[in-house]
């Protein structure tokens, strides 16, 4: 196999470094949110970290580090003799002890990535032989901070089948990371069924599936994380999918089906924080003006996908349960400000929900995700198309939004996307009333698809001046991220003043804003 690296550019960011992203990605709004003894930690969970080996062919953490103390690591591919820092460095962030957000992680299994995706487990070559399925346990999340290709199409294709037809085997997770800076890597970012990450400055492989490979034209990243190599990005990711198993695994009140990798991808692509790269504005391109007016094709941001990994708006978003719709506008349920959907469609079926907004939103996100079926003999693969809309309800009749120039201050209200197997909406300041929310499978193709549909809006919430981490308050986490951005920053959400600097006067002015 050609060009398996480690998806790092940059030397691993220190210990001091990591306090930043947990204000980053809202945990520490979290824990204010529902206090620290109730926060999940991905506790019990089965884990497997994908390393590329380094020169000398090390690719396993440092067990010896006090960080994995009490963890379980298993070396699936063979002897290693030494560590890999850069195994250390990924393993820290998605189950250390004091580094990651899911501490409570302890058993992983790790494998190089070339082993992985040969005879180790993906069996890419191996004629009809399927990975294994019981022999690394239950294992639920996959971190993959390596990129590659096998130089040769055919083989990448297959990976790629090999891959979506095990996350639909097992429902398991996959976050891949992108590239760093230079070009884009097939495996594993061309998935269907992978959640694929990018880093918080946006200097990743972005971009389209390109021509020789199947879904041409799909759109990566799905969401970006809170550091500045998708190395360290993507196991903050992982640990955050780790923490919503284990809340829908221990919490009564939600439904078995909250840890399906399609809802899981949902979720965290509702719930992300919409903004670009720098505090620049998030957006899919849909037209402002005009008779299209909030109708895209290319559902998510060209840079930053969905946006950067909130895991307070996650957690919000899963709690807010399953609410399953009805097949007419005049039946559709209530949903709340939060939630999600799961469910099997037919061609040409139409699934819908009601909203029921009375000060209206200020911000409202909807994120629906689907897998694409792989046989088993990993041939030609079946993929189905849905399409979303919101509408504004008036006289229990569903009133297109799409031109609309009053009813939202921007955004989208209609995804339609013919590749890409995920499709998005992001209104801002919409109005008060009520809503119906649609997805339509638009395919004609034969079997039932799954669909998993998420959401996440703050009600009448406003824009607060000085909020940097959108939680609608300005405090400690706003200014870790204001000091994250000092100095030359033209677009910086930390440059209140507007003089592409964030310094000393943004700072004072971050503080007599303080909640």
């Amino acid at each position: 196999m050609r060009g398996v690296t480690a998806a790092t550019a940059a030397a691993m960011l220190t210990t001091a470094c990591l306090a930043d992203y947990r204000a980053w990605i809202g945990w520490d709004a979290l824990v204010e949110r529902i206090g620290l003894e109730n926060v999940p930690t991905g506790a019990d969970v089965i884990v497997g970290q994908v390393e590329a080996a380094n020169t000398n062919g090390y690719y396993v953490p440092d067990a010896a580090n006090a960080e994995f103390d009490g963890k379980y690591i298993i070396r699936r591919s063979g002897g290693s003799a030494m560590p890999s820092s850069h195994a250390t460095g990924v393993g820290k962030r998605l189950y250390g002890l004091d580094t990651s957000i899911a501490p409570g992680v302890w058993f992983i299994n790790v494998f190089e990535a070339n082993d992985w995706v040969q005879g180790g487990f993906l069996n890419v070559g191996a004629g009809p032989s399927t990975p294994p399925e019981d022999a690394i346990g239950a294992q639920k999340v996959w971190s993959h901070s390596w990129v590659g290709s096998f130089g040769n199409a055919t083989y990448d294709v297959e990976a790629l089948r090999r891959l979506d037809w095990t996350i639909e085997r097992d429902d398991s997770v996959y976050t891949v990371g992108l590239n760093n800076g230079g070009e884009q890597m097939p495996l594993l970012a061309y998935a269907y069924n992978a959640i694929s990450v990018g880093r918080r400055d946006g200097d990743h492989a972005a971009g389209d599936v390109p021509a020789g490979f199947e879904g041409e034209g799909r759109m990566m990243p799905d969401i970006t994380g809170p550091e500045y190599t998708t190395s360290n990005s993507t196991p903050i990711v992982a640990a955050s999918v780790a923490m919503l198993v284990e809340m829908v695994r221990t919490d009564d009140t939600l439904h078995s089906d909250g840890e399906q990798p399609e809802v899981l991808k949902a979720v965290l692509m509702a719930a992300a924080r919409h903004q670009g790269v720098d505090g620049a504005d998030w957006t899919n391109n849909a037209p402002q003006s005009g008779p299209d007016r909030g109708w895209t094709a290319r559902p998510l941001d060209e840079s930053v996908g969905a946006g950067h990994l909130h895991i307070d708006h996650a957690h919000e978003t899963l709690s807010g349960g399953r609410v399953s719709p009805a097949a007419n506008a005049q039946a559709a349920p209530s949903a709340g400000m939060h939630g999600w959907s799961f469910e099997q469609a037919d061609a040409d079926d139409q699934m819908w929900w009601r909203f029921t907004l009375p000060e209206g939103a200020a911000k409202f996100a909807v994120s629906a995700a689907w897998n694409r079926v792989v046989p088993s003999n990993f041939g030609q693969a079946a993929v189905a198309d849905f399409d979303l809309e919101l509408f504004t309800e008036v006289d229990g009749a569903a009133v297109p939004l799409v031109g609309d120039d009053v009813a939202f201050g921007g955004g989208n209200v209609a995804s339609a996307s013919e590749v890409d197997n995920v499709e998005h909406l992001w209104i801002t300041d919409l109005a008060a009333g009520d809503y119906l929310l649609v997805a339509t499978r638009v395919d004609g193709g034969g079997d039932p698809a799954a669909v998993a549909l998420a959401w996440w809006n703050n009600g009448d919430a406003p824009d607060v001046p000085g909020d940097l981490d959108g939680d609608g308050l300005v405090g400690v986490d706003d200014l870790l991220i204001l000091l994250s951005q000092w100095g030359d920053c033209g677009g910086c959400a930390g440059d209140l003043d507007g003089d592409s600097v964030v310094g000393v006067d943004d700072l004072l002015t971050l503080i007599a804003l303080f909640s």
